[in-house]
């Protein structure tokens, strides 16, 4: 799996009792040393959603799924997006016809970059095959990013979303 430069990815396992934000956090500190990390829901206030980077030029996404966190840092990128999901995973359809775990993760992971989430209905991204576990997308007629399937633990399927505006 070749990801395009600037971005790199961590995964961490997250123990019982462990925080999943800590070991999320964990895992951009350790790819991006000299940045902090700040959340903050534009809705409620909480110390949750969109993680904001400051000290570095880069921005990070993170998704969670059955005991694990997976980070992504890309660094001269201006949106990245990722998601993780089991490969077991039920119920996607009802959100997204006809999806399975591996085309909800690449939907999930465009989503992110855009911005919005799930604000955006997940039907209205278009996703294109590519070669290997490279593909593009788009969300309706707009900007197509890159996408990548990433390796994943055991039972895990994952993807990521890059673009430069």
């Amino acid at each position: 799996m070749t990801l395009p430069p600037g971005v790199r990815v961590a995964w961490g396992e997250v123990a019982d009792a462990a925080s999943r934000r800590a070991v999320s956090r964990a895992l951009l500190s350790a790819l991006l040393p000299e940045a902090t990390f700040v959340s903050r829901c534009p809705r409620c206030g909480g110390d949750h959603g969109r993680i904001r980077v400051s000290g570095a030029d880069a921005v990070v996404s993170v998704s969670y799924a059955q005991g694990w966190a997976v980070g992504a840092v890309a660094e001269g990128w201006t949106r990245v997006g990722i998601d993780v999901s089991p490969t077991d995973a039920g119920g996607l359809d009802l959100v997204l016809p006809g999806a399975d775990a591996r085309s909800w993760t690449r939907v999930e992971a465009v989503l992110k970059a855009d911005g919005r989430g799930l604000d955006v209905d997940p039907a209205r991204v278009e996703v294109a095959s590519g070669a290997d576990d490279a593909w593009t997308a788009r969300i309706d007629d707009g900007a197509w990013v890159t996408g990548h399937d990433l390796a994943s633990p055991p039972g895990l399927v994952a993807a990521l979303a890059v673009a430069a505006e």
